[in-house]
């Protein structure tokens, strides 16, 4: 068997060939989103073939006799960097067969592919693994990790939480705790004087002066993703999913943005804030939208806010006086620096980037 690996083939990935074999081996690999419209072929053309830039993504295989046994992806994304605008690849989607794990395939198909985003121009990769266990495997293949972005979690109620840890007997003396710890969050919790506007995404372009915020925020960062309109009607467009926008107003300036949807994790229904984004003179704004995004969790009946964000942008946007403790969970932000033409001392520097997990393919 090892003698076969050996003679892997690996090459672009061709859609209209092999999209069943694809779509077998995600199933296979990530059988968390079995059932779910995620592992659909929907999806995976709305993810990697509807995205608005020429090409659309980046696809590779490893094959075996012409068997798909491993995949690597990804998404043009733009950046800008001190005003320039660069071409960043989004990897995701890595994959490998359950049998051809522990023979250097991962590895092996991350240098081919890199190689080849190389030769395609990108000036580095982003990824954002949460399992420890493929970072190996990635570092061998020239990626570094630059830093965590930790999970931080509000909690609104305990009993799901609890249930599934078979603790439910507790609920109600922790709902106590927490009915009581949020009490002590509105007091201390900073608001400024904002118009707050929850709108759902199918609306956005009928907002008023969204690209003109997106143009003025970006403006103002040291590396961030190119946030506009288009970039968001794609990131929000995927088959069956709904997302609202909370929209934070001074007097008819758009001044904050922020970007919600619900998920299920850990058996607890939540609130997931994939985005929320200030302008520098209105970071306040951010407790006036986490206080709108609580209200809309409340009225949904869920029982979290999560958020992904850097311990930078957690102290930025004060999470903690808004309630949100950082959770055990964390992904790991890794580069891969392609084309050299910027200095890694800039980009292993936290607190010049501003992420979250509308920077992914998550949610």
């Amino acid at each position: 068997m090892e003698e076969s690996f050996s003679k892997m083939e690996f090459e672009v990935f061709k859609r209209d060939k092999d999209i069943h074999q694809q779509r077998a081996l995600f199933k296979e690999c990530f059988p968390e989103n079995n059932g779910t419209l995620v592992e659909s072929e929907a999806h995976y053309i709305w993810k990697f073939h509807t995205f608005p830039a020429t090409p659309s993504s980046y696809e590779y295989g490893a094959y075996f006799n012409r068997k798909l046994i491993g995949y690597y992806a990804a998404l043009p994304f733009e950046y800008v960097i001190s005003g320039k605008t660069i071409r960043v690849g989004m990897v995701c989607d890595v994959m490998t067969s359950v049998q051809a794990r522990g023979k250097g395939i991962f590895t092996k198909l991350g240098i081919y592919s890199t190689e080849s985003l190389k030769e395609e121009k990108l000036d580095f990769t982003l990824g954002y693994p949460i399992r420890t266990e493929v970072i190996p495997g990635h570092i061998k293949a020239g990626w570094e990790k630059l830093f965590p972005l930790p999970l931080f979690i509000k909690l609104l109620r305990s009993k799901n939480l609890l249930k599934h840890r078979r603790l439910t007997i507790f609920y109600p003396v922790m709902d106590i705790i927490i009915v009581f710890y949020n009490f002590l969050v509105e007091l201390i919790r900073h608001k400024g004087n904002y118009t707050i506007e929850n709108i759902d995404s199918a609306e956005i372009d009928n907002i008023n002066g969204l690209g003109l915020f997106f143009k003025n925020w970006v403006s103002e960062q040291k590396i961030a993703l190119k946030k506009n309109v288009d970039f968001f009607k794609w990131r929000l467009g995927g088959p069956q999913k709904e997302y609202r926008l909370i929209i934070a107003r001074n007097q008819n300036e758009i001044v904050g943005f922020c970007v919600v949807t619900e998920i299920t994790r850990e058996n607890v229904p939540s609130l997931a804030i994939l985005d929320l984004s200030c302008l520098n003179k209105y970071d306040s704004a951010s407790g006036n939208i986490l206080v709108e995004v609580e209200s809309y969790a409340r009225y949904r009946n869920l029982d979290a806010v999560l958020i992904m964000a850097s311990k930078y942008y957690a102290r930025k946007y004060h999470l903690a006086r808004n309630g949100f403790l950082r959770s055990p969970f964390k992904f790991q932000l890794i580069l891969k620096n392609l084309g050299n033409n910027f200095k890694m001392e800039l980009l292993r520097k936290e607190s010049n980037w501003h992420l979250t997990w509308i920077d992914s393919d998550d949610l």
